[in-house]
């Protein structure tokens, strides 16, 4: 692959190399067209399935803003059929898919998917389950998941990440995505800004678990994240480059989930944080204006100051002191319930028979790490910035950084910086301090910070 810093939007579509990694990268989506008035494109893009049914799910958003115009430029040589869902704020559950099931027409050939976060998300899962590709025209720059092949999605109240595919065709016209509501567009830079903790958690699970891991992959995220860092700002004016950068980000950085066939190099403990923040709102039985990207904001800034606080430790006192020795599964099972609520039993369920409540686990787990603590601290100082810049970072697009103004106070807040990692079975930096018996102090740490 060229130099990351050679990268282009244009390169990626069909990418296929044996990687020096040790493993082979594909990128299987057909085109990615970005530009000024790039809509009107479209009919050439999929002239494949001209005559044949045509399917575009949208909501009553969406349809405004791009889902009109994408029918009325397809009417002419296209079978087009749509649903367009009316939630104020759809969620991606059992219910949504199912509604969506009964409404895609038999002998469909394509589906259009006209939206951003979950409309892509729930087209690209049906797309995947039913063998039926899948185009999405993005609506906003608001999240990194056009080009992704995972779908977040909630089943039995907890958000699960499944398998999916890529979309044939990625269509973002920038006349569309820069008029996207600003907090869409700080949504977006939330997003990548996540990869800072995410990628550092990639390195904590290659060292400490030996997950497999791959420096170009790695250089690829790094890179989308210096471009979207370097448009930060000036996204509050809608500047076309600027709006230009954060979408090339978002998709490259989607790419290369792809490419090495998991979420890692997108994916931590930010999101750990994000989804449980989710949760904590969906199951409070109300709505929120909070977008999956300025809950990773948020979550990206705490996770940084778990790496601060983790940078800071002297392992030596840890290991003479031995607290880290007894977890207490009651109480474990306790911060479970007060974050989870009604979907707590589910979480424990998944979770708990891959905690190390035994001594003798937890000794082992000690002794790895003391092994590998100067590579750790090496990844604390090396792979993520100061929390504070992060959060600069937000402040000057204006973007929501601050866990108590999404509507946490400080007790749920800490609670879930200790419940965040329990909704998967991934090792990242709470994983870490919570098998060194640190994870309350630095949650502590974290609530002081902000909640000062």
């Amino acid at each position: 692959m060229k130099n990351s810093s050679d990268i282009t939007i244009e390169h990626m579509p069909g990418l296929d190399y044996k990687c020096s990694c040790g493993k082979s990268h594909k990128v299987r989506i057909k085109n990615i067209s970005i530009g000024k008035e790039i809509l009107n494109q479209l009919p050439d893009l999929i002239r494949d399935y001209e005559n044949k049914k045509v399917f575009i799910v949208e909501d009553k958003h969406t349809f405004q803003v791009a889902g009109e115009k994408v029918q009325k430029i397809l009417n002419n040589k296209f079978k087009v059929t749509k649903y367009i869902f009316d939630d104020e704020h759809l969620v991606p559950n059992e219910i949504t898919l199912g509604r969506l099931m009964m409404k895609i027409p038999q002998d469909t050939a394509l589906i259009i998917a006209v939206g951003s976060g979950t409309i892509n998300d729930i087209s690209r899962f049906i797309s995947c389950k039913i063998g039926i590709p899948y185009v999405i025209v993005g609506t906003a720059p608001s999240m990194d998941g056009y080009a992704s092949v995972v779908s977040p999605l909630v089943c039995d109240g907890v958000k699960i990440t499944y398998d999916a595919v890529y979309p044939m065709s990625i269509v973002a016209d920038i006349d569309i995505m820069k008029r996207a509501p600003m907090q869409m567009i700080q949504a977006g830079l939330g997003d990548i800004l996540g990869k800072y903790t995410a990628l550092a958690d990639w390195h904590l699970a290659n060292t400490l678990k030996n997950e497999h891991f791959c420096t170009e992959i790695e250089s690829l995220v790094l890179h989308s994240l210096k471009k979207c860092e370097e448009a930060a700002p000036g996204l509050t004016t809608r500047n076309e480059n600027t709006v230009k950068n954060i979408i090339d980000s978002l998709i490259l950085s989607g790419i290369a989930i792809g490419m090495v066939g998991l979420s890692r190099p997108a994916s931590g403990s930010e999101h750990q944080l994000s989804h449980c923040y989710e949760m904590i709102f969906m199951n409070r039985g109300g709505t929120t204006k909070w977008l999956h990207g300025n809950t990773v904001g948020v979550g990206v800034g705490a996770a940084a100051y778990g790496y601060k606080y983790l940078e800071n430790i002297d392992i030596n006192e840890v290991l003479k002191k031995g607290e880290y020795l007894h977890l207490d599964r009651s109480k474990w099972r306790q911060n479970i319930k007060d974050v989870y609520t009604k979907s707590a039993e589910n979480i424990i369920e998944f979770k708990e028979k891959s905690i190390d409540f035994k001594i003798e686990d937890r000794r082992s787990n000690m002794e790895k790490i003391v092994e590998k603590w100067d590579r750790i601290q090496s990844i604390c100082h090396m792979n993520v910035p100061e929390p504070e810049k992060i959060i600069d970072i937000l402040k000057k697009a204006d973007a929501v950084w601050n866990p108590k103004d999404i509507g946490l106070d400080r007790e749920l807040f800490r609670k879930s910086f200790i419940a965040a990692k329990d909704m998967r079975n991934r090792y990242g930096v709470f994983q870490l301090l919570e098998d060194i018996g640190e994870l309350d102090k630095a949650a502590d740490f974290a609530a002081d910070i902000y909640y000062r």
